[in-house]
């Protein structure tokens, strides 16, 4: 007897999206273009819907779409019912019918997560969607708590913990930078007084090195003259806190703190055009799961990939297709991997992807079922239509050849990468002794697929 094949995987919370309005024929045409790029929608036309529907299932987002000015969802104020009626916290996108100050103010006012006026554009939709989707994967606050005094110090880590946060003290101001070297806090919560420095001291410390300028840090200070104000706000210090300050205020002031330089943050590691990570972020993000995985002893496999005569496109159907064909790309990668795979666009038409908990062989499959998707992806260019490919490359971390760290892994992923264009292109190479690749007719290629070779001109 045959066994039937397996069920497909559940699609990750950042891809379900309820799409909320009152003209079902719309939401329905809305919700068929969300699809085709790779969401699961729901459609609801009443509030009642959601309730059920978010308890089922962790949502990414609600886009909530008014058909008219005279529709019940027309108002911001709707967003609160909206919310009212979800059993967890989800983001609410709201399409405005009209766009002037007063809507805007109103919406604001409201607590719009996210604010689109209409018409909408299908891209425009998407972006925010996946920005709002991001914002729902967090991670705990990592805040580093410097004290002086051990009985302050302690009851403001206790404070912080017990909002949730992941809170480290440290009662040696003589170890500040290295400590924040070492662990990388998101925010520093300040509260020393001695006859060496006080908290404004070591803010300015902090500001000194390029490296955490844009760490938000808190002084906790019993001065409250306005001169004292005046001194921390000279020296960089994001809240100025007169003590004593409640636990709650405490939690309330980090919090908003790191929300916001989460924001701003995930606006600059992002690639502007294909929204995945940009090139210096994706380095970080490799390193940081390198880490992990030597930590855990799990593999860990990176992948570079690079579009198949990309000058060709550009200078036979101009910049805007080639733009064209580098968003259907990541499109692409985001819909067929894993939530936790990370994807980054490196350079120009050249993207890496790291794929946790993955050896390279298996990331290899992968990659190679992306390429044949992507390969019979049909590209529109004026009246004309035509189809690319592009060819990728696989490292895994440890590999004997130098894949031990960020740089070594990099290197040998993108020589894998310029041995399968080396072979004919449209195929994934797999780096070390014994690699393969992969082709429009399967597997080929020499026996060794790495080697130290000049890049082939396109």
């Amino acid at each position: 007897m045959q066994t039937p094949p397996a069920p497909p995987p559940a699609a990750p919370a950042a891809r379900k999206i309820c799409l909320l309005g009152d003209n079902g024929l719309l939401a329905r045409d809305t919700a068929m273009r969300l699809r085709g790029a790779g969401y699961e929608v729901t459609v609801a036309t009443e509030l009642e819907r959601l309730a059920p529907l978010s308890a089922q299932q962790p949502l990414g987002c609600i886009v909530v779409d008014p058909s008219t000015r005279d529709s019940r969802y027309a108002d911001p104020a709707c967003v609160a019912r909206v919310r009212a009626h979800c059993a967890a916290p989800v983001p609410v996108l709201w399409l405005a019918p009209v766009n002037n100050f007063e809507t805007r103010l109103a919406a604001a006012r409201a607590g719009v997560d996210g604010y689109l006026a209409k018409p909408v554009e299908m891209a425009a939709l998407k972006e925010r969607i996946e920005s709002l989707a991001r914002g729902m994967d967090k991670q705990p606050h990592r805040v580093l708590v410097v004290g002086s005094d051990a009985g302050r110090l302690a009851a403001a880590e206790d404070a912080l913990a017990r909002a949730g946060m992941e809170a480290m003290r440290l009662h040696k101001p003589l170890d500040l930078v290295g400590t924040l070297s070492r662990h990388h806090p998101e925010a520093v919560v300040i509260d020393v007084r001695t006859d060496a420095c006080d908290g404004v001291d070591l803010a300015m410390l902090i500001r000194q090195d390029k490296t955490f300028l844009d760490l938000p840090v808190l002084v906790l200070s019993e001065d409250s003259a306005p001169a004292a104000r005046r001194r921390a706000i000279a020296a960089g210090v994001d809240d100025f806190l007169p003590m004593p300050v409640a636990p709650e205020d405490l939690v309330f002031a980090v919090a908003g703190r790191v929300e916001r330089s989460r924001a701003l943050r995930g606006l600059i590691m992002r690639d502007a055009m294909t929204g995945l990570y940009n090139h210096a972020s994706i380095k970080e993000q490799a390193a940081r799961e390198i880490a992990r995985s030597k930590r855990e002893g799990a593999p860990l496999a990176l992948a570079m990939t690079d579009i198949d005569f990309f000058k060709k496109i550009n200078d036979s159907h101009g910049h805007p297709v080639g733009d064209q064909v580098i968003r259907a790309i990541a499109q692409l990668l985001r819909e067929r991997l894993r939530h936790g795979d990370l994807v980054g666009r490196y350079g120009g038409e050249e993207f890496a992807v790291i794929m946790p908990g993955t050896s390279a062989a298996a990331a290899a499959a992968v990659m190679d079922e992306i390429r044949e998707a992507f390969g019979q992806l049909r590209h529109r260019a004026d009246d004309a239509e035509f189809q690319a490919t592009f060819s990728a490359g696989v490292a895994e971390l440890g590999d004997a050849a130098g894949g031990a760290d960020a740089a070594g892994m990099f290197r040998l992923a993108d020589e894998a990468l310029y041995q399968a264009k080396r072979a004919g292109r449209n195929r994934v190479a797999l780096a070390g002794k014994g690699g393969l690749a992969t082709g429009p007719t399967g597997p080929g290629g020499s026996a060794a697929c790495v080697r130290a070779c000049a890049r082939p001109a396109e």
